[in-house]
């Protein structure tokens, strides 16, 4: 052979090898074969919805809908389940896709019964929301075992009983949303263990009772909504000069508050306090919200002339003893 087609043999060389590569058939399955025969389960036991078409044992899991794999490892990270009308109960075998970190299970309104115990084995867990369901029975204890859960939303269900101390347990959480269930009892004061900045706790429309725990005396909320249950005392504890919290309602409860003595910071920009027994008269600290609501309560005194104070509709006031001043009528 020449010299010269000797070279010009070795210059296609490196064409032909990438050509021969590209002919080559990929990968016919990246999904690990654990995760794959877990989600086959998860199909049978929700009886191979048309919705889950895609999860053809054939293909590549990791193609499927509804799911999401790690680039490196695989391995299935994320599950999803969103507005569908797939019949029955969470499948216990979810708790099998052991590198899960995000479950979100969303307005399934056929689905019912309990959170199964089998996610106890969900160590990686990171996002779990179960909300628009009809799950039933109490907030089980064992979701304390989930250290690694950050957010937790079991919201519109139909849960009962009290919420679990065990919560409390859980190192690194700092969103709580129980809200539109049928909860009942006190709000633990175990929760004020979880104090990292900006803890979101969110217990709205339920039928929970009694005071607050004094424990939240501490607690820097980011947001808290406890609106629309049967809670009672003073909640001026979870107010304070040096907090950063920036969204509180306690509307539709029956606490007493003397308003008069309580201590805002300028970072509360969402305060509604309306449908309580809320009495004394409004300080100018409360000038710095956005959005305020104190009617149905029994507040005296002359509105402040203070910050927005004036720029609220009268709705924001009306319905109190004898508070007075624009925009509601001026003090006599």
């Amino acid at each position: 052979m020449s010299p010269a087609r000797r070279l010009l043999l070795l210059r296609l060389l490196p064409l032909l090898t990438l050509s021969l590569s590209l002919l080559r058939p990929a990968s016919a399955d990246l999904c690990h074969p654990e995760d794959k025969e877990v989600l086959l389960r998860i199909k049978s036991a929700l009886n191979n919805p048309y919705h889950l078409a895609s999860w053809d044992p054939d293909t590549d899991c990791c193609t499927w809908y509804c799911l999401k794999c790690h680039d490196a490892t695989h391995r299935v990270f994320s599950l999803f389940f969103l507005q569908d009308d797939l019949p029955g109960q969470i499948p216990s075998a979810i708790g099998d896709l052991t590198y899960l970190q995000g479950l979100n299970l969303q307005k399934l309104s056929n689905f019912s019964g309990p959170i199964p115990e089998s996610f106890t084995k969900l160590k990686y867990l990171q996002f779990l929301s179960i909300s628009w369901l009809n799950l039933t029975g109490p907030i089980p204890s064992f979701l304390g075992q989930l250290k690694s859960l950050t957010y937790l939303d079991l919201s519109f269900n139909k849960l009962t009983g009290s919420i679990p101390d065990s919560l409390s347990t859980i190192p690194g959480l700092n969103s709580i949303n129980l809200s539109r269930n049928q909860l009942t009892g006190k709000i633990p004061a175990s929760l004020a263990n979880l104090k990292g900045n900006g803890l979101n706790l969110i217990l709205s429309h339920n039928n929970l009772s009694g005071k607050l725990p004094v424990t939240f005396t501490g607690v820097n909320f980011g947001k808290l909504d406890l609106s629309r249950n049967k809670l009672q005392g003073d909640a001026s504890l979870v107010f304070g000069m040096n907090k950063t919290t920036y969204y509180v309602d306690i509307s539709r409860n029956q606490f007493e508050v003397n308003l008069s003595k309580a201590e805002f910071s300028e970072s509360l920009t969402y305060l509604y306090m309306d449908h309580n027994k809320i009495y004394g008269s409004i300080p100018k600290a409360m000038g710095s919200s956005h959005f305020l609501n104190v009617s149905y309560n029994q507040l005296c005194g002359e509105i402040p002339v203070s910050g927005r104070l004036q720029s609220f509709d009268y709705t924001a006031y009306f319905h109190n003893r004898c508070l007075c001043g624009a925009p509601l009528d001026s003090c006599k």
